[in-house]
């Protein structure tokens, strides 16, 4: 009697997606909660320190990730809480853009999720996480438009 040694052995079938769209969904909702707090937090303190708070976001931003979408995000937050110092108001969109960045992220992240992956294991806490973020960036957009408003209101009211 013989051993085939050369014969292949058959793999448990892992329950794991290896699908790299999944992969990046499950890192982007870790983006996508996080700078969903930090939106809020920006927007809430946004009116107190406006440029120095947005700056320091939009680097954090371009450091989480190596795509363009993450450098583009946070320069463009970035340059706006820079341009607070020419003009004031200016600051204010800083939060807005990271809001809507935030938001369309884990929409993305949202879609992905309802294609696929969803008998993987990290399926659940990827969507807990995107919604999350989905919800605190539309919190964080609300509370930073009424701070817009309320500023142009109050310039407004000036002249």
């Amino acid at each position: 009697m013989s051993l085939n040694l050369n014969a292949e052995r058959s793999r448990p079938e892992s329950a794991y997606s290896t699908s790299q769209s999944f992969i990046d969904a499950v890192n982007d909702s870790q983006f996508v909660r996080l700078f969903g707090v930090v939106a809020v937090i920006g927007s809430i303190l946004g009116l107190l320190f406006n440029g120095a708070v947005s700056i320091g976001i939009g680097l954090a931003v371009m450091g989480f990730g190596s795509s363009r979408y993450y450098r583009l995000l946070g320069l463009s937050v970035a340059i706006l809480g820079g341009a607070t110092f020419l003009l004031g108001p200016l600051g204010l969109l800083g939060p807005i853009v990271l809001s809507v960045g935030v938001a369309l992220k884990s929409f993305q992240v949202l879609s992905v999720l309802a294609a696929e992956g969803k008998g993987d294991p990290d399926w659940a806490s990827t969507q807990k996480r995107a919604l999350a973020g989905t919800i605190l960036s539309i919190i964080a957009l609300i509370i930073a438009f009424i701070w817009f408003v309320l500023v142009v209101i109050a310039l407004a009211a000036r002249r």
